[in-house]
């Protein structure tokens, strides 16, 4: 038996509702540039975020800027002008609506493939499998 017209219509409104609830949870999340003379780190080197989450990066101390490995962004005291690493008590946030994994590292301290490095994992939040265990990890990365 085929569904009818209605029933089509009624999943898509449902739809309509869960993405319009999931872009109503955006979160913010911090990540801080560390310097304490040895080890130069972002804190927490890895994120799992929902799509349309919001990712705040801050210069904890120290000479750092923040470079996506796919040069989306770059930033230190802003994400237009002023990009190279800075000693300024800079913050800058960034929207992440791309699912993925997206690496990011400090030009002063590291590469993409090396150094001062850290991700950020988004994922659907409408479609996600393993709620619970995602739930977790976000959560110890908020400040």
């Amino acid at each position: 038996m085929n569904p009818s017209p209605l029933h089509h219509a009624s999943r898509a409104i449902l739809a309509a509702f869960a993405l319009a609830a999931a872009h109503a949870q955006a979160a913010t999340y911090v990540v801080t540039a560390y310097s304490d003379g040895k080890d130069m780190s972002f804190s927490p080197a890895s994120l799992t975020i929902y799509q349309g989450d919001v990712v705040t990066f801050k210069n904890g101390g120290g000479l750092h800027n923040v470079h996506a490995d796919d040069n989306s962004f770059v930033c230190a005291i802003d994400c237009n002008l002023h990009t190279a690493p800075s000693a300024t008590a800079w913050q800058v946030s960034r929207q992440f609506n791309r699912l993925g994994t997206i690496g990011y590292y400090c030009d002063q301290h590291g590469n993409t493939t090396s150094g001062m490095r850290g991700s950020i994992t988004v994922i659907d939040r409408v479609f996600v499998d393993g709620f619970d265990a995602v739930a977790a990890t976000r959560h110890a990365g908020t400040d």
